[in-house]
């Protein structure tokens, strides 16, 4: 199953967590430490309310985090690289995109639109990989073929055209379904992928 997307301030908040417990501070002693950083009206409270993601974290307070706790706000973002980082509704970036862009790295980096990394290999792409037994890349580029776009690109074309005011409790459930509904039509040339036969190049259904 594919993991969920969390929200950037629960993702900076369990950062915050780990950062302030592996500094062996209790969360009153880290209120004390950030209001002499400028984060004045801090107290143990806003602190909690941070670390559980129910305290949005501007980037002024995430720059005056960095510098009270000696880190920098790379530091902040906790998960494995290709976790999803939901920024705006149907927005997404990979952990690993968000900790290059804080990074200062320079270079294009996938648009966010339905799912990060667009053109590259995800999640989704991942757990098709695992039920048919053959490698993400070989998914996209038989989805490619039949569709003229990545297995996530496809997934999340059909999600906005059927759904695009649903709730996101609805969207999570019809993107389930279009999976299945995906791996039904595509089933048969991964399989002859993975075998090392040319899918073809069919219609959809």
């Amino acid at each position: 199953m594919e993991s969920a997307a969390q929200p950037l301030r629960q993702v900076l908040g369990a950062g915050l967590k780990h950062v302030r417990q592996a500094q062996g501070l209790s969360q009153e002693q880290a209120a004390e430490l950030v209001q002499q950083y400028g984060l004045t009206t801090w107290i143990r409270g806003t602190v909690a309310q941070a670390e559980v993601g129910a305290r949005r974290l501007p980037l002024e307070e995430v720059l005056l985090l960095a510098v009270a706790f000696g880190i920098t706000p790379v530091e902040l973002l906790t998960g494995a690289d290709d976790d999803l980082i939901e920024l705006a509704p149907d927005a997404f970036l990979t952990t690993a995109t968000v900790r290059a862009l804080l990074s200062g790295e320079r270079r294009r980096h996938p648009q966010p639109v339905g799912t990060p990394a667009v053109g590259t290999v995800g999640e989704a792409e991942r757990y098709v990989a695992r039920k048919v037994g053959t490698t993400p890349e070989i998914v996209n580029e038989v989805a490619l073929q039949r569709w003229d776009r990545t297995w996530s690109q496809e997934r999340d074309r059909r999600l906005a055209e059927r759904a695009p005011e649903a709730s996101a409790g609805q969207r999570h459930a019809l993107r389930g379904h279009i999976t299945r509904e995906l791996l039904t039509e595509l089933e048969n040339d991964l399989r002859a992928a993975a075998r090392g036969d040319a899918p073809s190049k069919g219609s959809e259904s």
